[in-house]
């Protein structure tokens, strides 16, 4: 369109005598507007090429945004999943085993320390709320063991997610250990307790003592 409007205005200078021959004919006013039309012509040809820079410039801002958004979606979701090696940890088997166990010692000794009917109802009330709370602990182990051994659970990469484990393992072993060391406290305690009755009746009855 510019060319166009530059070849227009040569060749109505080519009508005169030249170019000054030409502007000497023409009033102020008509010089003006053909100026003004080439400005325009030029002015709007620049705005459309800016225009078609600036879509294409953000066509390509817009391609690359998706393809990186393309690119952090797959690398989540890699995170999302769990590789054999993670699922096949011995470390998850171990932990519920020891869950199990704790579980299994606590049940026997509550119901023994009940039948024995050798501590008070508060000391037995004691020992089942011990096992309540070490219950639960191992219950919120146990949701982020599942958690972690998920697939589409947690964004973890393998190295997260054993560490995770091994931290899980560690703090199911402690609890296993105390489990034991606790149970086995309190079953001597109730023995001792009972040994001691036994003596004392013994001398009662030796002694014919009421």
């Amino acid at each position: 369109m510019v060319i166009t409007t530059l070849l227009l205005l040569c060749q109505l200078l080519g009508k005169g005598q030249g170019i000054g021959s030409f502007f000497s004919q023409q009033d102020s006013k008509d010089k003006l507007m053909l100026q003004q039309i080439a400005l325009q012509e030029t002015y709007l040809s620049e705005i459309k090429t800016g225009y078609k820079d600036t879509e294409n410039g953000l066509n390509t801002a817009h391609d690359l945004k998706n393809g990186s958004f393309n690119l952090n979606q797959t690398y989540f979701n890699s995170l999302s999943q769990v590789s054999p090696a993670v699922k096949n940890n011995p470390k998850i088997q171990q932990i519920a085993t020891y869950q199990q166990q704790i579980v299994t010692s606590f049940n026997n000794e509550l119901s023994w320390q009940k039948q024995q009917s050798i501590l008070s109802s508060d000391e037995i009330s004691y020992i089942e709320a011990v096992y309540n709370n070490l219950l639960t602990e191992c219950n919120n182990d146990l949701n982020e063991l599942k958690m972690v051994i998920t697939p589409g659970q947690a964004q973890m990469k393998d190295a997260e997610r054993v560490k995770h484990i091994d931290d899980l393992f560690t703090k199911t072993n402690i609890k296993y250990e105390f489990c034991q060391s606790f149970i086995s406290n309190t079953h001597g305690y109730a023995l001792d307790r009972q040994s001691g009755k036994q003596q004392l009746q013994t001398l009662k009855q030796l002694y014919n003592l009421n």
